[in-house]
């Protein structure tokens, strides 16, 4: 045989890498004369790449609920899912800041009361520090329940409930403290419900990519190994080698 004509129809390239592991399917169709030789041939090979298996679209969706990003990954989709476990990552370092800067706010507040107003906020409810930033001393607020007759909520001015600013410019320092404290917590809330969105969009995200990449198994073509022999009845002229795969 004199010639020997290889040709190569290949896209994706990348795919042959898996031929030793494909499966492959053999069909011959040669054409033999009565009480001759070949005249011509084809012998047809498919060969099918490794099936890949489909991804489950829930448990995508209940990975990213779990920790944003990992429904996206398993569903092969973390270039899209990175970002939402970065976001994930940002929220809880915004969420542990404001928690740490409300709570050395309000230990802040605690001393200076202690210090200016002589009041123990040990084992006290917020709304004691309430009333110890709105009145100088526990005289002047136990008046004030009286004159609404709210007797049930006067302090006992011989317990650990008294106190006594040294002056009022220290008390509304106390107060605003105070105020500033609660609206830093109050922001570390909020920063709670952009976690839990975070996670509704990243699960959103990760059942789409799921379900994608199951969309993308069902259309995808095998690869085709086609030979053909071309001669007359007395020498052959060659072999044409073709691999395809339909899209």
């Amino acid at each position: 045989m004199r010639l020997i004509i290889f040709w190569l129809v290949l896209s994706p390239l990348s795919p042959l890498l898996n031929l030793a592991t494909a499966q492959v399917r053999v069909k011959s169709d040669i054409i033999v004369p009565h009480g001759g030789m070949a005249t011509s041939g084809t012998i047809k090979l498919d060969i099918e790449s490794p099936t890949r298996s489909s991804k489950s679209v829930l448990l995508a969706v209940v990975s990213s609920l779990i920790l944003p990003g990992m429904g996206e990954l398993y569903a092969d989709n973390f270039s899209t899912g990175k970002y939402s476990l970065m976001v994930e990552a940002g929220l809880w370092l915004t969420y542990g800041g404001f928690q740490a800067h409300g709570q050395w706010l309000r230990e802040d507040a605690r001393s200076f009361a202690l210090q200016h107003g002589n009041a123990f906020l040990d084992g006290k409810d917020s709304q004691f520090e309430v009333n110890l930033g709105n009145f100088t001393t526990v005289e002047e607020y136990n008046e004030a329940k009286l004159r609404n007759r709210q007797y049930e909520l006067m302090y006992d001015p011989n317990s650990s409930f008294a106190w006594r600013w040294d002056n009022d410019g220290n008390r509304l320092t106390f107060k605003n403290q105070r105020i500033r404290s609660d609206e830093v917590l109050q922001n570390s809330k909020f920063v709670l419900g952009a976690l839990v969105l975070n996670r509704i969009i990243s699960a959103f995200s990760a059942g789409r990519s799921a379900a994608a990449y199951n969309r993308s198994l069902s259309s995808q073509g095998a690869w085709r190994l086609d030979t053909h022999v071309l001669g007359g009845r007395q020498f052959g002229n060659g072999i044409e080698l073709r691999v395809t795969r339909d899209f």
